[in-house]
Formats: C-alpha cells, structure tokens, sequence
C-alpha cells in the first residue's frame, strides 16, 4: 500500500472508532435510547455531561492525538510502500487492545450506577472527539523530527 492510502486507512479507524464511541456513549448520557442500563443520565445533566466530552474531546485531540498522528504518519512514512498489516504500529495495537480493555472494565465493573453514567456518557463522546480529530489530522500532520 502507498503512504497516501495508509494515511487514509488509519483516517478512517480512527474516525470510524470516534463515531462509534459517541454512539455507544449518548444512552449513558440519556441522549438515545438503550436497553439494559441501570441508570442515565437525564435532562439538563445529559448537556452537561455532553459539552464537558465535547471540552474532554477537543483538548484530547489538540494535545495527544495530534501527537498521535504525527507518530502514526511517522510509522507509515518510514517505507515508501508496505503491506495492509503494517498499517498500525505494534506500540498502536497494544495501546488499542489496552483501551479496549479499560472500556469494558469501565461499562461492566459494579460501581454506582449514575456515576457509570456520568463517566461513560462524557468520557466515551469526549474520546470519540478526539479520535475523530485525529483521524482528520493524520490526513495532514507532518512526520515527527528524526530523534538525535
């Protein structure tokens, strides 16, 4: 695969995973309907907990997913053309796995049910955000400085 459609591959994980995790997060917020939950956010605390992941989101994704970025732009600018498995880094893989895993430690540990609604309903669209900002800067970041 060329850089330019390496670049475009991790745009769209990124961006795909980011509308994802919004999805997945506005039931807790009380902002869509859900099934199963024991408790949700409601009224003027589903805006609250949305505009602080929207805050959460924007300084996530100007601060380290731009950093982010630039460090998957380096990985994929180090070979001219590479196979579709070397898209993400090693490093990304298990960074991924590990925030896969605190996901789900997050929605099925047994803590109180409105606090799980507050953290997963800002945490969750606040990092869709900010993968969705950095699906969008890899498009354009410059590779990181040669380390020495």
């Amino acid at each position: 695969m060329s850089i330019s459609a390496r670049k475009t591959v991790v745009c769209l994980v990124w961006i795909a995973v980011g509308v994802m995790l919004i999805w997945r997060g506005l039931p807790y917020a009380g902002l869509r309907e859900a099934d199963g939950l024991d408790a949700t956010l409601s009224g003027n605390n589903s805006w609250i907990a949305l505009a602080a992941g929207i805050v959460l989101g924007i300084g996530k994704g100007m601060t380290a997913l731009k950093k982010g970025a630039r460090r998957a732009v380096t990985h994929i600018e180090a070979s001219e053309t590479a196979p579709f498995y070397t898209v993400f880094s090693p490093v990304m893989i298990l960074l991924v796995l590990a925030m896969v895993g605190l996901g789900l430690a997050l929605r099925l540990a047994p803590y109180d049910a409105n606090i799980k609604a507050w953290v997963i309903g800002i945490l969750y669209p606040g990092i869709g955000v900010a993968l969705i900002m950095g699906g969008l800067f890899v498009r354009t970041a410059a590779p990181l400085p040669p380390k020495g």
